[in-house]
């Protein structure tokens, strides 16, 4: 599995299983501390929302993911 911010260069990479509805991402570009990537689910199962984390206590707080909340597109029928 993988993601992708087209928005952000770089930022695309792996994610890796980590726990529950945790996995990891190793981004491509090496210079981006890898993240915990969480995927909170709705009562249907269906993403409501995706969170991210530094994996190491020590990143630089510029990495500022942290912060970021993702929600999914909602799409005409």
């Amino acid at each position: 599995m993988s993601c992708d911010f087209n928005s952000a260069p770089g930022m695309g990479g792996t994610l890796d299983h980590w726990q529950y509805d945790t996995f990891i991402t190793r981004f491509d570009d090496k210079t981006i501390e890898p993240a915990y990537v969480t995927f909170n689910l709705a009562a249907d199962g269906k993403v409501d929302q995706i969170t991210m984390k530094p994996v190491s206590p020590l990143a630089d707080f510029s990495f500022d993911y942290h912060d970021l909340l993702f929600r999914p597109v909602k799409t005409e029928k």
